[in-house]
């Protein structure tokens, strides 16, 4: 088997992406395959690092983590990496990304409540190597399934 995914990798894919929990053998006989090549190929999958997880979607308000806010960040020149480590260890960061601009972090923080969630980003704004802070606070979350999208990627990939 080759590196790069192809054409049964990609429908193997599909089927864990619309639900991680269905069967190996669920797998096999939607795409008239055998069991043990399904494992074996979500082994290779895996072991490449296509495959990284199996995962779970939350409705964060439903949990009670109603209070969000998306938190762009400029750190001091050359901190770039320590500030990143930090917001990665803060509890309430869910998400953080390094991107192009002005403010090159990017970081999602969710929490119970507005209270919570102030001292959340004090506690992020309270780092020694930030130069600046821009918070945007989300008042509504409209979400697209990821696993729909992807799965229309790779249908199309290829």
């Amino acid at each position: 088997m080759s590196k790069k995914p192809d054409y049964i990798d990609r429908m193997i894919l599909i089927e864990l992406v619309r639900d991680s929990r269905t069967s190996l053998r669920s797998i096999a006989s939607k795409l008239n395959l055998g069991v043990s090549t399904v494992y074996t190929r979500i082994r290779k999958l895996v072991s490449i690092g296509v495959l990284t997880g199996f995962t779970a979607e939350v409705d964060l308000v439903k949990l009670g983590m109603a209070a969000q806010a998306i938190v762009e960040v400029k750190p001091k020149p050359q901190s770039l990496s320590r500030v990143f480590q930090h917001l990665m260890n803060q509890v309430e960061v869910v998400d953080v990304y390094e991107v192009s601009g002005e403010y090159p972090i990017v970081a999602k923080v969710i929490s119970p409540d507005d209270v919570s969630l102030a001292k959340a980003i004090e506690k992020i704004a309270s780092h020694e190597d930030l130069v600046d802070i821009r918070v945007r606070y989300i008042f509504q979350t409209r979400r697209v399934r990821v696993s729909d999208r992807l799965v229309r990627l790779l249908q199309s990939a290829y």
